[in-house]
């Protein structure tokens, strides 16, 4: 909690005339000043007590965005709500925008939560595709005179997908029906789990009448019965390294990091319809990577690297500390698998001089050299091969 902007402002003006009359020994304004100080303090102490029971379970929020996934310079509407359990409270409520254009609307709102909800409407856009994020929502509320202001977060950011036209995947009209799905991928309607038959057996205590086998028993008259067993299968995580080198622009004016982001995300944006959870941790120059967790309604920043089981990491393998840095990932039973990227055949698209040619050759050459010394399973593919690539590393994994 905190003083609001406005009556900081008087009181710190209250306090610069308190000094500056005490100092002149001007006894009205002395008095005055005090007298000002002193009640904005009391009035503070009382107000903060109310607005102590005040937290984010007394608000129900909520943030929609339409279309999601969209395509670059489309315009995409946001719609942000929030409910107050408890009715007559001032608040200033306030929608964080992250890589995302205003068109029309306004993020912020300012009034008292009533009996119906307080909303946001906005519609915007972006040009530039990626992965942007609409939120956190943040509310700041006050006591009836506005002096005191608590701010809180009563909702976490979302992601917002922007796609190029070609590069917008179809979301998936029904369950899949494949003996081993891909993760994110279930033939059970219930988000999470699936299971898979196994076996039939001998079941000695009574059996729930859904997991009796009823056509082996019926094959029987000796009164025992089969029930079937299942595997469990959970969706699991996906999770993506982006590494280095890739922050670069061809000749051709095509971005190598953002043909990267849009390929992933072509592949991860049908699996987040099925529940699963996407990690994207990239690669820095400080050593340090990021991490980001993407789910279907979120979008959490994690310190340091998640408790993953696999990872495949995309790069070019340009900074030396980046291989200690995989060597110890798998040195620690992650599962790495490399998607290296070989920009040799985009060069070559542009120019067919005889040094293009050789510095491809050495390019590549380079790529496996440091790949071999890795000693970590690896692909190598072209910008346009990439979604390819990364759809055959992903295929018939799952986790039983």
């Amino acid at each position: 909690m905190m003083l609001s902007e406005r009556i900081a402002y008087f009181y710190q003006a209250a306090s610069i005339s308190f000094a500056i009359s005490l100092m002149l020994n001007l006894q009205p304004i002395i008095v005055l000043s005090l007298y000002l100080m002193i009640f904005i303090t009391i009035y503070a102490l009382l107000a903060s007590r109310g607005l102590k029971s005040i937290s984010p379970n007394l608000f129900i929020s909520s943030i929609t965005v339409n279309p999601n996934p969209s395509r670059t310079g489309d315009e995409v509407e946001i719609r942000a709500t929030v409910t107050s359990i408890r009715k007559g409270l001032p608040a200033i409520i306030r929608l964080d925008l992250d890589g995302l254009e205003i068109v029309r609307g306004a993020r912020t709102w300012s009034g008292l939560l009533g009996d119906e909800e307080a909303s946001i409407d906005l519609v915007v856009k972006s040009v530039d595709p990626g992965i942007k994020f609409a939120g956190p929502l943040k509310i700041a509320v006050m006591d009836p005179l506005g002096v005191i202001v608590k701010e809180l977060e009563i909702h976490p950011r979302i992601p917002v997908f922007i796609m190029e036209a070609d590069r917008l995947p179809g979301h998936p009209s029904a369950y899949s029906s494949l003996s081993y799905p891909l993760i994110g991928f279930s033939k059970s309607q219930f988000i999470g789990v699936d299971h898979e038959y196994r076996i039939s057996q001998l079941q000695e205590s009574e059996a729930p009448a859904k997991i009796i086998d009823w056509r082996k028993t019926a094959q029987r008259d000796d009164g025992r019965v089969y029930v079937k067993l299942y595997d469990r299968l959970m969706k699991g995580d996906l999770a993506f390294g982006i590494g280095s080198g890739l922050e670069i622009v061809l000749p051709n004016g095509l971005k190598v990091y953002s043909e990267i982001v849009q390929g992933i995300l072509a592949i991860v944006l049908p699996h987040l319809e099925e529940g699963s959870r996407i990690w994207l941790i990239r690669w820095s120059e400080s050593g340090e990577p990021s991490t980001l967790l993407v789910e279907k309604s979120r979008v959490i920043d994690i310190p340091g690297i998640p408790n993953i089981k696999s990872l495949i990491h995309i790069t070019r393998l340009i900074d030396e500390r980046e291989s200690a840095f995989l060597k110890k990932l798998s040195s620690h039973g992650i599962m790495v698998k490399l998607i290296l990227i070989d920009l040799g055949a985009d060069l070559l698209e542009i120019s067919k001089e005889e040094w293009i040619k050789r510095t491809t050759d050495l390019e590549m050459r380079r790529l496996l050299e440091k790949a071999k010394a890795l000693d970590i399973p690896y692909a190598v593919t072209s910008l346009e091969d990439f979604g390819e690539c990364l759809r055959r590393v992903l295929t018939y994994r799952r986790a039983v």
